[in-house]
């Protein structure tokens, strides 16, 4: 008797716990989607002289291809030059300028849902974890 009324808490904590864990670990890896990706981005920035197009070369799509497949649903990243004040800039200014002081960085956005399993959580409906890394162009 006393195990059947104990039962059901322990296991909606442990569901509870293993949401948690799994929360905190899509988030992290949203993160770190997001940086790895700027990362690489600022490295090999563009194919060619013109047109630019930004996170096109075969390095940043490998670490997409990755990244996609460690963070389950992962959206497609947004990848984008801006300046200093984070204003976007055109595709053919995506390059590395000594005469510009504040320099030129790529802004990486991605996202991926989340949804719980604990039965009583599972109202709550899912959610979207959502990282913006911005890495100077060397």
């Amino acid at each position: 008797m006393e195990f059947s009324l104990v039962l059901i808490p322990f296991l909606f904590l442990v569901m509870g716990v293993i949401d948690l864990g799994r929360g905190i670990y899509t988030n992290n890896a949203v993160a770190e989607a997001s940086r790895e990706i700027a990362r690489v981005t600022s490295v090999h920035p563009c194919v060619g002289n013109m047109p630019c197009v930004i996170g096109s070369t075969p390095e940043t799509l490998a670490v997409i291809g990755t990244q996609r497949s460690l963070v389950p649903g992962l959206a497609a990243p947004v990848i984008e030059c801006v300046d200093m004040s984070d204003t976007l800039l055109a595709a053919a200014d995506c390059r590395p300028d000594p005469n510009n002081p504040g320099g030129i960085f790529v802004r990486v956005t991605v996202q991926a849902p989340f949804q719980v399993i604990t039965p009583l959580l599972s109202s709550i409906g899912p959610s979207t974890f959502s990282s913006t890394s911005h890495v100077q162009l060397p």
